[in-house]
């Protein structure tokens, strides 16, 4: 009997002690998760007083966010955490932010470096160095750390992370000023990372580099050339650069396969031929949506192709239509005719209309062409007009009063199709 007894506590006391230890580790790493408070941080390191991670939170609360900070008691936490998981580059990482944060530099760079040797192709070692760096003010080797980390952002997804990237250039702008050599030495080759270099720059007014970055970029990039192009075109267009907006347009464009406009006329698918590419910074029709307008580009009744442009006003509008709308290149002080055919079908009395303004200050330059009332079959609706001399852009927006009288029995259609807008003979 004496002898069963003594077998099963031989057994059952290693059960006990490592169901303590589990229970221990447990509401330790809960008081992590949930506790905010010190005392929680407190319990959780005496709970399990070798777990790194209660250890590291103990230290990070005394270090950062106690009333009345304890910096040697909160190292000495820390480099308890490390002891307890030496092969861990994160509780050194961590270790090296509370050294940096009390001033003891040297030890901090050495935790720096220990964690990287622990890690040497993880981004966020060589990233957390190269900052150190810049803050250290030893700018060739946060350069050097900044390259390496931005070249291992992407290694498990196979390509250069953005949001890596455009952070990496931000932090040497801020810590070194725009200087475009710098963030180049950083930027790594690929196609991806040289277009986030140009993507940032055109964002902090240096669109020039920018356009000559995004034009060296391979034609076999179509990806990394389409994520950009919005940002290159706002910044153009906020320059006033219209030409060089709408070339990086027609550019891409033709990359894609796309077809280009058809000289001389200046609207991009003028006829509703394609699907439209709905950029907002773009050059393709932009379009709108209205509660009470069904709008469509509709492959019935079009007055030549294939598609129209087809407006169906079936309920009274609680607001104006405006759009769709596109934007358009044009020169200052000249004389340009818009051309477009409209079908009605009992179109009241304040019609739809095409308006044309200046793209930049709408109320330097507007001009209208209203479609037909009632009921008509196709019709072309002409306008001559001079832009001018401040001009350099048009925005051409489909509009339509608001219909506050409906009859269901005889509802409204419009039709629009085929735009030009040349220069004038």
């Amino acid at each position: 009997m004496h002898r069963r007894l003594l077998l099963l506590i031989i057994v059952l006391a290693p059960a006990l002690f490592c169901g303590a230890f589990i229970i221990r580790q447990f509401l330790a790493t809960s008081l992590i998760i949930s506790g905010n408070e010190g005392s929680s941080r407190l319990i959780a390191a005496a709970y399990a007083p070798s777990n790194p991670y209660a250890l590291a939170a103990y230290g990070k609360f005394l270090l950062y966010d106690a009333e009345a900070p304890q910096p040697a008691t909160g190292l000495l936490e820390l480099e308890s955490a490390v002891k307890a998981s030496p092969f861990d580059y994160r509780f050194w990482l961590i270790l090296a932010r509370g050294y940096e944060s009390d001033n003891q530099i040297a030890q901090a760079e050495r935790a720096y470096q220990q964690a990287q040797t622990l890690a040497p192709r993880y981004f966020e070692t060589h990233w957390t160095l190269a900052n150190f760096y810049l803050r250290s003010a030893r700018t060739g080797e946060a350069l050097r750390e900044f390259r390496v980390a931005l070249e291992l952002s992407g290694e498990t997804a196979g390509e250069t992370d953005a949001r890596a990237t455009l952070n990496a250039y931000e932090a040497v702008a801020q810590g070194l000023g725009m200087n475009l050599a710098v963030l180049r030495q950083i930027a790594p080759p690929d196609a991806r990372a040289q277009a986030y270099l140009a993507k940032y720059l055109a964002e902090h007014q240096a669109l020039d580099p920018a356009l000559e970055i995004w034009r060296g970029l391979p034609p076999n990039a179509p990806r990394e050339r389409r994520d950009i192009l919005s940002s290159l075109l706002a910044a153009a267009q906020a320059n006033g650069r219209f030409q060089a907006a709408r070339e990086l347009w027609r550019t891409f464009m033709l990359s894609t396969g796309t077809p280009d406009w058809t000289a001389p006329n200046l609207i991009y698918n003028s006829g509703f031929e394609r699907e439209f590419i709905t950029d907002p910074a773009g050059f393709d029709w932009q379009p709108a949506a209205h509660a009470e307008v069904f709008l469509r580009r509709d492959d019935a009744q079009a007055h030549a192709g294939r598609y129209v442009w087809r407006m169906t006003f079936a309920a009274q509008m609680k607001s104006e239509l405006f759009g769709p709308a596109q934007l358009l290149v044009v020169e200052p002080n000249t004389q340009y005719r818009l051309r477009f055919f409209a079908k009605t079908t009992k179109a009241p009395d304040n019609a739809p209309f095409i308006e044309l303004t200046d793209a930049v200050r709408p109320q330097l330059f507007a001009v209208r062409a209203p479609v037909p009332t009632g009921t008509q079959d196709w019709r072309e609706i002409a306008l001559t007009f001079t832009t001018p001399a401040e001009t350099r852009a048009l925005r051409l927006t489909i509009r339509a009063p608001q219909l506050t009288e409906v009859n269901t029995g005889h509802i409204a259609e419009v039709w629009l199709d085929d735009f030009s807008l040349e220069i004038s003979p």
